[in-house]
């Protein structure tokens, strides 16, 4: 019985690892390079040279430059060296630096340069060239940018933003095939980050000039994801739209435990005055996931426990606020299709709390309660598509259909007749269906809950469907408005008057209104049975 259960656990070892086998370090190198030059970038190096179980490399550069910039990477060195077990070690020898170019219309470009430390970095590879696994160490961490607009060499310690992540360990697999599949997942035990902005000029003209100062500081760090990249080659910067179609999948999360963090502001005003702020955050733990494919893109992020407080000079009292948690998702289609497709939106913010402070402002009574909020909206639907959201044709049409309606808009206001086709852009995006799941408000003592669904016939002025939705508290939110002189009593009388089309009475309950909202298809509408169109 035990042969076969220990052959059976072999089994399922080999299945989730590279095969063993011997790795040299050319094949280590090629299989790290297919990962770029399959994106569409290039690498060039400025010397190779192998010898016996060593290949070394020098001035590496790995660049783009496309319609919306540049990027180039440069490695001073890498040595890859066969350990003698089945294993290459690959050591990258001094700083990496990256130079971004981002080209905006009508302004200079954004140049973003950094520099990247590695000290004592180590990668383990292993398995065969069709299926590698590379193990990462980084003891440190070392990131440091600008981002001033200019061109030009600077050092490390000069740059205002610095980044330190420690304890950094990872996982790269790379899988061969018609689609070839990355797969990683990294881990760093603490990520500090500083940010120091000297002499900032905070407007146009030059008029306000201060300081900035922020610190940042993380506790467990770790990122996961996976990449399916179609065969051949593509381009992501030019052409995502085309790499989506032939079959790239992205997919990647983060996640983050206790966030700290702190910033300062100073310095003066366009008129002279001096003005200064600072604002402290944090949170317990927070997570965020994309997914992008020819099928969609998807967002979604959570945080629990976030509290933040902020004092200014401008202010007679601190601003702070705590939410207990919070969290968001969306998913929409980005492939033109003439069948409908599904989008979603959901957010979601429970238990937030203001200070007193805050309440005392517009409430010093305490007649309003403040008890902690919530806010609630899942809605779903079908749409479609009539372009492809990616397609670089597609943003070109946009912008330039925006452009003669800002031109036309200029020229009606200069009293002259608008020019033909300068119609304003026709959006892509049709819904057909629309279902609100859940849609609830708890604030000031009122509770708000709305259901329903809707169909948008092609061609109708308005949906045909069904809403409804219960209130509880509403009245007495208006006699209390009232009483603190917030809403006069006249328009409180009009108030309710317009409540009263939308919203009655519950029976037994006169405290919570019922609206039901239908939407019919011969145009008209009817709020709790009566017309109102």
């Amino acid at each position: 019985m035990f042969r076969p259960l220990a052959t059976s656990a072999t089994a399922l070892i080999a299945a989730a690892s590279p095969v063993l086998a011997e790795v040299t370090p050319a094949q280590v190198w090629e299989d790290l390079s297919a990962y770029y030059t399959d994106m569409g970038y290039e690498i060039a190096t400025g010397s190779r040279a192998e010898a016996g179980d060593t290949l070394t490399l020098s001035d590496i550069v790995i660049s783009t430059d496309s319609e919306t910039g540049e990027l180039s990477i440069r490695v001073p060195g890498i040595v890859l060296r066969a350990t003698g077990d089945a294993r290459v070690r690959t050591v990258i020898d001094g700083p990496i630096t990256t130079d971004i170019s981002a080209r905006i219309p009508d302004q200079d470009d954004m140049v973003t340069q950094m520099i990247v430390s590695l000290p004592d970095n180590e990668m383990l590879s292993s398995g065969s060239p069709d299926d590698m696994l590379h193990e990462v160490v980084y003891p440190d961490l070392l990131v440091s940018a600008r981002f001033d607009g200019e061109d030009g060499s600077v050092s490390a310690e000069h740059m205002p933003l610095h980044v330190r992540m420690t304890d950094v360990t990872g996982r790269y697999r790379s899988v061969s095939g018609p689609a070839a599949v990355s797969t990683y997942d990294m881990t760093a035990k603490k990520l500090d980050l500083t940010l120091d902005l000297k002499e900032l000029e905070t407007a146009d003209d030059g008029g306000e000039t201060g300081s900035f100062t922020a610190r940042s500081i993380v506790e467990q760090l770790t990122v996961t994801g996976s990449v399916t990249a179609p065969d051949g080659q593509f381009d992501m910067a030019d052409n995502m739209h085309g790499a989506l179609k032939a079959g790239l999948e992205i997919d990647g999360k983060v996640a983050i435990g206790p966030l700290t963090g702190s910033a300062q502001f100073s310095g003066t005003d366009a008129e002279g005055g001096q003005t200064s702020g600072e604002t402290s955050f944090s949170s317990d733990s927070s997570q965020f996931g994309l997914a992008l494919s020819r099928d969609g893109l998807s967002f979604q992020g959570s945080a629990s426990e976030m509290k933040a407080e902020m004092t200014t000079s401008d202010l007679p009292l601190p601003i702070s606020y705590a939410v207990e948690t919070a969290s968001g998702l969306m998913t929409i289609p980005v492939s033109q299709s003439e069948q409908p497709q599904p989008f979603r939106f959901g957010y979601a913010r429970d238990g937030l709390t203001l200070a007193d402070g805050l309440w005392d402002l517009f409430d010093p009574n305490g007649q309003l309660p403040r008890d902690p909020a919530s806010l609630t909206i899942d809605v779903e639907g079908t749409a479609t598509l009539t372009d492809d959201l990616l397609d670089p044709a597609f943003a070109d049409r946009m912008e330039q259909a925006a452009r003669q309606r800002d031109e036309a808009d200029t020229q009606a206001a200069d009293g002259e007749a608008a020019p033909s086709g300068a119609d304003r852009p026709q959006m892509p995006f049709r819904p057909e269906t629309l279902k609100i799941n859940q849609v609830t408000l708890d604030a000031a003592g009122v509770n708000a809950d709305l259901s329903g669904a809707l169909t948008m016939r092609e061609g109708a002025d308005q949906p045909v469907g069904r809403i409804e939705g219960n209130f509880d508290g509403v009245n007495t939110l208006l006699d209390t408005l009232v009483s603190m002189g917030v809403l006069p009593k006249e328009q409180m009388m009009a108030a309710r008057m317009m409540l009263a089309m939308f919203a009655r009475p519950v029976e037994d309950n006169p405290g919570q209104l019922r609206s039901e909202i239908e939407f019919r298809e011969d145009g008209s509408i009817y709020a709790n049975g009566q017309q109102v169109k």
